[in-house]
């Protein structure tokens, strides 16, 4: 994970592991993994399977599906402790996660310093 990794639209900001939602004043500090998954749903990577792939690249199966379940709930416990919507991370049953389009919308930018990620996993 690079030292720097950004993401800016009208509504939000997600700057190295620190997410700010901008017109409601709301920051939350984020870990590396949850700044991985913030990061790869802002960029429409939805499916659990993506998502997996790409915050534990080399982990076992098993290990990889207990993870996600961990990493999703503490994230929107960290969310919501830091008073974001309860409705930010939104699932979709049987096939993933987004954020709220509410908070994608109008996007400036979406850049990374350093971060490589798979041309699959960005819509």
């Amino acid at each position: 994970m690079p030292n720097h990794v950004s993401f800016e639209n009208d509504l939000m900001l997600l700057t190295s592991r620190v997410l700010t939602l901008k017109r409601q004043n709301r920051v939350a500090e984020l870990s590396k993994n949850q700044t991985k998954l913030i990061y790869a749903l802002m960029n429409k990577v939805n499916e659990k399977s993506l998502l997996i792939g790409y915050i534990w690249p080399a982990q076992d199966i098993k290990r990889k599906q207990s993870s996600y379940s961990q990493l999703v709930f503490q994230t929107r416990l960290l969310l919501k402790e830091n008073n974001f919507p309860p409705d930010f991370i939104i699932t979709l049953p049987g096939y993933g996660l987004c954020l709220n389009t509410a908070f994608l919308v109008r996007a400036k930018t979406a850049m990374t310093s350093g971060m490589y990620i798979p041309p699959e996993l960005i819509a």
